[in-house]
């Protein structure tokens, strides 16, 4: 993998300037994939694929995990403000940490968690077993890395998941929302617990992060901290309303700001719009992730969610897919009438390299 530690102290000013609102530009990450020339989704390509083999191949021993990293990094060109970075995948893991069963779909390069229970009020008793073997390998695998790599790749926690998330997974999702209603407590209790387990996890990891030895912290959205940072979120709120959203997971959500340094908001798809408000209130919350998902209205469609952002004084981050989209950095920072706070990570491919250039250098970033 070709990226210094030299890159790494010149990125660090850059990302704490912008998470204290005191950068002028915004942030752009440019990765470009050289695995796979031909297009594709860059979130399943070759060389994320061959990572993910390696981690969940327990026969693979953590350090030779460590070498493939390095190996299939050299599948990426980082431009700009993006940096290579580490966390165990996939989103939910926390779901195999406490017992749930898994499967790998390895021409995706996605993990799928199975349903645990076949009612709501076993979640609110289950409790961490740090013996777990997905549990012991992302550790052993996260202080791999960084032993490998010693301060040129960013490391975070592996991707615990929403709290509703997991639960939801280990329960199934319709016969949750039934008891949403019918057994309020027990859900309640169950997500209670969950964010419990969450945070015992999020310790552990932490801990086992040498500050000495990693150039900031990072998770699977790729901004670089100083301060540990995680992003939260809640796809399951797609399928309920406000007051439902307010009553079982906004209390949660503001002991998870309040725990941590610097916190992200994962707000995805259309139906997790109508908690804007609701999260915005949240004081310790640092910004807000739009995604604004699959088969949408494009991004320069949804004016209210950055406006809303900004105004309530929170970062504003947003992904950017292919050069064809790169269009919708314009159209926010006019829309904005500021650069300030913003935050793009951009994806594409190699060709497209000349492209994304062109824009770095339009915001004036090397």
């Amino acid at each position: 993998m070709n990226f210094t530690k030299d890159r790494f102290d010149r990125l660090k000013p850059v990302f704490e300037d912008w998470w204290e609102h005191r950068l002028e530009r915004p942030v752009i990450q440019v990765s470009l994939d050289k695995s796979s020339p031909d297009g594709g989704d860059y979130f399943a390509t070759d060389y994320r694929k061959k990572i993910l083999d390696a981690m969940y191949d327990f026969s693979i021993a953590p350090e030779q995990v460590a070498e493939a990293v390095d190996r299939a990094y050299d599948a990426v060109d980082y431009l700009g403000d993006a940096l290579p970075a580490f966390y165990m995948r996939p989103t939910g893991v926390l779901g195999g940490f406490l017992g749930q069963s898994y499967s790998i779909n390895h021409e995706q390069g996605t993990v799928w968690f199975e349903q645990q229970f076949d009612e709501i009020g076993p979640i609110g008793d289950i409790v961490l077993d740090e013996s777990n073997p997905l549990f012991q390998r992302a550790l052993a695998l996260t202080k791999a890395v960084q032993e490998h790599f010693d301060g040129s790749i960013a490391i975070g926690i592996p991707d615990l998941g929403g709290v509703m998330d997991v639960v939801s997974a280990m329960r199934d999702a319709c016969p949750m929302m039934l008891e949403m209603i019918t057994d309020e407590d027990a859900v309640k209790d169950a997500c209670m617990n969950i964010h419990r387990q969450s945070e015992r996890a999020y310790r552990i990891f932490m801990d086992a992060i040498d500050v000495n030895k990693i150039p900031g912290y990072t998770c699977w959205a790729t901004m670089l901290s100083q301060k540990p940072y995680f992003v939260l979120q809640n796809d399951f709120s797609a399928m309920i309303g406000p007051d439902m959203y307010d009553d079982f997971y906004l209390p949660i959500l503001r002991e998870e700001c309040a725990s941590i340094p610097r916190t992200i908001y994962h707000l995805d798809g259309p139906n997790a719009v109508r908690h804007l408000d609701s999260i915005l209130t949240v004081e310790e919350l640092d910004g807000v992730q739009w995604v604004n998902g699959a088969g949408s209205l494009p991004l320069d469609q949804w004016p209210d969610i950055y406006k809303k952002t900004v105004a309530a004084g929170k970062l504003c981050q947003v992904f950017i897919s292919g050069s064809a989209e790169l269009k919708y950095i314009d159209y926010i920072t006019e829309l904005l009438g500021s650069t300030r706070g913003l935050c793009f990570i951009c994806t594409g491919k190699e060709h497209e390299r000349a492209v994304f250039e062109k824009y770095l250098d339009k915001y004036g970033i090397i």
